[in-house]
């Protein structure tokens, strides 16, 4: 595993935990892209350490992975924290990273899977971001059921990847997400993965689908 920085962010009165790769860049250089990693639902940080990694080597962001409260080695306990708690520890976590030296905060991508797509979807509305990748977003019950209002407005480029043998995320609610894009997503299916990805090539397929979405970020 190659270098990162352990960092802690504040939130709400939550300290979350989060890793910083690709800050090695020395005084003086051009701003970098800077990407933002949330994972999903019951899951951590470690997942994406790996496709941080990737997209450090392939194109020289910064990358910031995290822990969402309640979840890996942040404060707060899962049972007691809402989907808002959730939102407002993406914001803190997308605002450390922007406020990162070296970083240029009109070059922001944000990679969500699962409940975090669904936090990235939500979180547009509030900071700026040029593209979004969406792995089998979710749905929540506290926004009625349907995608976050913001993803309908948002300018930027979203990629939407569906697991072809999803046994989590139904196909109607892929389809509500790229019908709330308004047909301007793109569309990729990992052909037979299943929800968590549990076969090397499907991990694979998804680390070279960030790698391109992102390479010219």
């Amino acid at each position: 595993m190659g270098a990162y920085e352990a960092v802690a962010i504040e939130s709400d009165g939550r300290r979350l935990a989060g890793l910083l790769f690709g800050t090695d860049a020395g005084a003086g250089e051009p701003t970098r892209p800077g990407v933002l990693f949330i994972h999903g639902y019951g899951s951590d940080q470690r997942g994406y350490r790996s496709r941080a990694e990737a997209v450090v080597g392939a194109i020289g962001a910064v990358c910031l992975t995290f822990d969402l409260g309640g979840h890996g080695e942040s404060s707060g306990t899962r049972a007691s924290l809402t989907p808002l708690d959730h939102r407002r520890d993406a914001l803190a976590a997308y605002d450390r990273l922007v406020a990162l030296p070296g970083v240029d905060p009109n070059r922001i991508g944000v990679c969500g899977a699962s409940y975090g797509a669904y936090l990235a979807a939500e979180l547009v509305s509030e900071r700026p971001v040029s593209r979004l990748l969406l792995r089998a977003p979710t749905l929540v019950g506290d926004a009625g059921g349907r995608p976050p209002v913001g993803i309908t407005t948002f300018r930027g480029r979203v990629l939407v990847v569906e697991s072809g043998e999803d046994e989590v995320i139904p196909r109607s609610t892929i389809a509500a997400y790229l019908e709330a894009c308004g047909g301007r997503a793109r569309h990729e299916v990992i052909e037979g993965a299943t929800h968590a990805l549990t076969d090397p090539r499907w991990q694979q397929a998804f680390v070279d689908l960030i790698v391109d979405w992102f390479r010219d970020l």
